[in-house]
């Protein structure tokens, strides 16, 4: 058999192989109300210590991650909030965000603790649309002042 032909079958396997792991990356796993409302609902007493450690530390950092959470983060900026990121998929300006969001005063915040005027209901949740533009905010009352959060930008 002719030597380059051999080596390029597993350039071919391995080319394959990349975009694949390439495109499942870009995804970002499961984006799902279900699935994260689903994770919470299995794992509360985890989202509960780490909210609470969260809280009172003043930061997500170091702080034990429950499962199928990316990383815990700690807002402090226009409303005080604990997000547990759960997925993110896109590039660029076209990116979206995902997870649970813990918000002591249990008014509805947006993507790191942020304050958003103009929510609108929206099925189970509430969605909040920026004016002339493209970003968007979808939050769904889980439990009191714990919320389902999607970002779009």
């Amino acid at each position: 058999m002719n030597r380059k032909r051999v080596l390029r079958i597993p350039l071919i396997v391995v080319l394959f192989l990349a975009l694949g792991a390439l495109w499942t990356a870009l995804q970002g796993g499961p984006k799902s109300r279900e699935h994260a409302a689903a994770l919470f609902q299995q794992n509360r007493s985890a989202f509960d210590s780490a909210a609470a450690q969260a809280v009172e530390r003043g930061s997500g950092q170091g702080i034990s991650r429950p499962p199928g959470v990316r990383d815990v983060t700690f807002w402090d900026y226009e409303g005080t909030a604990v997000e547990f990121s759960m997925g993110s998929s896109g590039l660029g300006s076209s990116t979206a965000y995902w997870g649970i969001q813990y918000v002591p005063s249990g008014e509805r915040l947006g993507f790191q603790g942020s304050r958003l005027e103009g929510w609108i209901s929206d099925g189970d949740g509430w969605r909040w649309e920026e004016s002339g533009g493209d970003n968007r905010c979808y939050i769904q009352e889980l439990d009191e002042n714990w919320y389902y959060y999607e970002m779009e930008f």
